[in-house]
């Protein structure tokens, strides 16, 4: 697998983290306007879910670990941010083996398959570079409206969660089949929990409609103060 073909298989999961990864997991800050806003109680459940990923984008500095499942396996990946345009990216197909590592600062970009830092050709650092603003530091254009679904128990401790199903793109031959195109593609559903102190989103979760226990998407966020991304040191000549 080659970073360009990553990418792709990536660029979805990422769009995840906020819109649905995962991740369509972010710098546009709308801190001021929060602090200026409505009280939550007047806010709309999707409003309450756009006011929390923003302050995460105030935040600059975070992490999302996040777990993707799909029918040829499974791929963990870190990606740390340095918000408005710094990422270190590491990939592991199947949890384990060699990682795969990616840094992004401003428009440059350098991959490490195990054998030293190389730089990537500007073409594809440029792709990544857009991706970055588009997805993660600014607010992402999604259209997935979200219920208020309560207070929720998750994994020990109280969360806000908040629910959406996740607009599908239709196959290129959905006119074709007609009614068949729900029989083979279930929605997914979208699962933010927010942390009630905070405000802050802690997990992302997208799961079949059908199968939601089924976690195709499994993200965690959190802010990492002193976190500082830089350019490699030490570069393997092309």
């Amino acid at each position: 697998m080659t970073w360009k073909s990553l990418s792709r298989d990536l660029r979805g999961s990422v769009n995840s983290i906020r819109g649905g990864l995962p991740m369509r997991a972010l710098l546009i800050a709308l801190f001021l306007s929060l602090l200026s806003g409505p009280a939550l109680a007047e806010l709309s459940c999707k409003e309450q879910v756009d006011n929390a990923f923003a302050k995460l984008r105030d935040a600059k500095k975070f992490r999302l670990n996040t777990t993707i499942t799909n029918k040829d396996g499974t791929l963990k990946m870190e990606a740390e941010y340095v918000l408005p345009d710094r990422m270190h990216q590491t990939v592991t197909l199947g949890g384990e083996g060699p990682a795969m590592q990616m840094i992004v600062v401003g428009k440059k970009a350098w991959s490490n398959q195990g054998n030293g830092w190389v730089v990537l050709p500007d073409q594809f650092a440029n792709t990544v570079a857009i991706q970055i603003q588009e997805s993660v530091a600014n607010a992402p254009k999604v259209s997935t409206e979200y219920k208020c679904a309560g207070d929720t128990e998750f994994e020990g401790k109280t969360y806000a969660l908040y629910q959406g199903v996740l607009a599908m793109p239709l196959p290129a031959d959905a006119k074709e089949k007609g009614p068949r195109v729900s029989a083979v593609s279930a929605p997914k559903q979208q699962s933010v929990y927010v942390d009630k102190t905070t405000g802050l989103p802690v997990r992302n979760i997208v799961t079949p409609v059908t199968d939601p226990k089924n976690r195709l998407f499994d993200g965690t966020f959190t802010v990492m103060k002193d976190l500082d991304i830089k350019a490699p040191s030490s570069i393997v000549p092309n």
